[in-house]
């Protein structure tokens, strides 16, 4: 099976592969990971065949890499990602610790727990939006 691709699209391609890659090689010890891995380094290595500059050969470790400012550009979309994904746990987390807490001392039929969590959720993400995390603090570490 063949498949065409113009330059564009094998750049898009490329940085699906990229990010996808990340997120699957978090975890090294699987099987998945080393297939992923070897479909990295094919995708890499049809660079010229398109015309993309991005990607060199690293000599050092015998296999393709993105150039520094294509890993760069990469990263930028990686923290951003991982900066909304920690926001968003943390807020999810201590809207749920929050509302144990006052489940302790109120009762909530399901949907009014819901409705809760869904308003802690939000008063945090606003929070953090406003401040990051430099207002939050830990009381005590066991």
């Amino acid at each position: 099976m063949n498949i065409h691709l113009k330059r564009e699209q094998y750049e898009t391609l490329l940085k699906l592969v990229q990010y996808g890659y990340w997120i699957a090689s978090s975890d090294q010890e699987t099987n998945e990971a080393q297939a992923f891995g070897e479909m990295e380094q094919h995708i890499l290595s049809l660079a010229k065949d398109f015309g993309f500059d991005g990607v060199e050969w690293d000599e050092e470790y015998n296999l393709y890499d993105m150039t520094a400012t294509c890993k760069n550009d990469i990263q930028q979309v990686i923290d951003q990602y991982e900066e909304m994904v920690f926001k968003d746990k943390l807020a999810y987390y201590l809207a749920r610790r929050d509302l144990a807490h006052e489940m302790a001392e109120h009762v909530y039929d399901e949907e009014r727990a819901f409705e809760r969590i869904v308003e802690l959720e939000e008063e945090y993400h606003l929070h953090l939006e406003k401040h990051g995390v430099s207002h939050l603090q830990i009381d005590k570490i066991k």
